[in-house]
């Protein structure tokens, strides 16, 4: 070999190295030079996933001093969100809250514009929740007893609303159907907040609503809760009988993480994952997240990968044995 072409290739190996060592110092610079971080939330404004978001928004303001707020793009219940991240920055600067219809939208609707698996990364667990079955106060029933009674003798005259297809909303009524013999007609919203107003409004009839969204309206009076989907009596919530009291083995709820778009580097997503679990340790977060029913869950991305895949299992044959499909509108 040349003189000249070693001093060549020697000049290549020390280019190669300085690009490798500003690429890491700018992600280890992360996030002084992204701007602003953007959280996606799938859903309307106004539902749970807001809560979980502002305070992991707020989080990363204190620690990083950068600005950090909430992007809604609702819409094919909660893929148009999903997508857009998963067609998103590989920066850091464009987060994602994800929740059921991550895990379930692959089973309802074949076509998806992504796949969830390969082009979305979980990296932490956030929370995990009951739903509370709740219905409009001029129903005339007092228990889920009555539910049952009342809508097996009027099929297909009582609706039920969600925050869309696909969502914990959707598939907690249409199990509990499946196990009553009830029939309800779904009227699907684009988040929490709209449904949860026709709720209260009296437009439709019952809701199987996450309970951080809606146990301020059920302690208010503003609607009828007539049972918590969790498997018995729920400590962060006495007062409401399980609906598994009636239906045996009934039991429904809801989670949200945090994910990022695949391709984002490895120390960038190991930041996040370390901010974000830090933050749900923090003592104020933890105790707004009581007061909204919802448990802190706090695991890292090993552990909330077996979860999905035990979420995939769980629902999957059950979204098969049903038939359930949606258009994703």
């Amino acid at each position: 070999m040349t003189t000249t072409r070693r001093h060549l290739l020697k000049l290549a190996a020390c280019a190669t190295a300085a690009t490798s060592t500003l690429r890491a110092s700018a992600q280890s610079s992360y996030p002084a030079d992204i701007g602003q971080i953007r959280i996606v939330i799938p859903f309307a404004a106004g539902g749970a996933s807001d809560v979980i978001g502002r305070l992991l928004a707020d989080g990363f303001k204190r620690r990083w001093n950068v600005p950090a707020g909430l992007e809604h793009v609702p819409g094919g219940g909660a893929t148009v969100g999903i997508g857009r991240v998963a067609n998103g920055s590989t920066d850091g600067s464009q987060l994602l809250i994800l929740s059921l219809p991550y895990v379930t939208s692959q089973f309802l609707m074949p076509q998806l514009p992504y796949d969830p698996e390969r082009d979305i990364v979980p990296l932490v667990q956030l929370t995990r929740q009951p739903n509370l079955l709740c219905t409009r106060t001029g129903l005339p029933v007092a228990s889920v007893r009555e539910f049952i009674v009342h809508a097996q003798a009027n099929p297909g005259r009582l609706s039920y609303a969600s925050a869309g297809n696909g969502t914990p909303s959707h598939l907690a009524a249409e199990l509990f159907q499946k196990m009553t013999g009830t029939r309800l007609v779904h009227v699907p919203y684009a988040g929490s907040a709209p449904a949860q107003n026709d709720l209260v409004g009296q437009h439709v009839d019952v809701m199987f609503e996450n309970a951080a969204s809606i146990v301020a309206q059920a302690r208010s009076g503003a609607v009828k809760a007539l049972g918590i989907t969790s498997p018995g009596r729920y400590g962060l919530a006495p007062e409401f009988v399980p609906v598994s009291d009636t239906v045996p083995g009934y039991a429904s709820g809801g989670w949200f993480g945090l994910a990022v778009k695949a391709g984002t580097p490895g120390d960038i997503q190991a930041t996040l994952a370390a901010a974000a679990l830090d933050i749900l340790k923090e003592p104020g977060t933890v105790e707004r997240l009581s007061a909204l029913l919802s448990e802190p869950v706090g695991t890292g991305k090993e552990p909330f990968a077996v979860f999905l895949t035990e979420e995939r299992r769980r629902w999957g044959p059950l979204i098969a044995e049903m038939k359930l499909r949606v258009d994703g509108k």
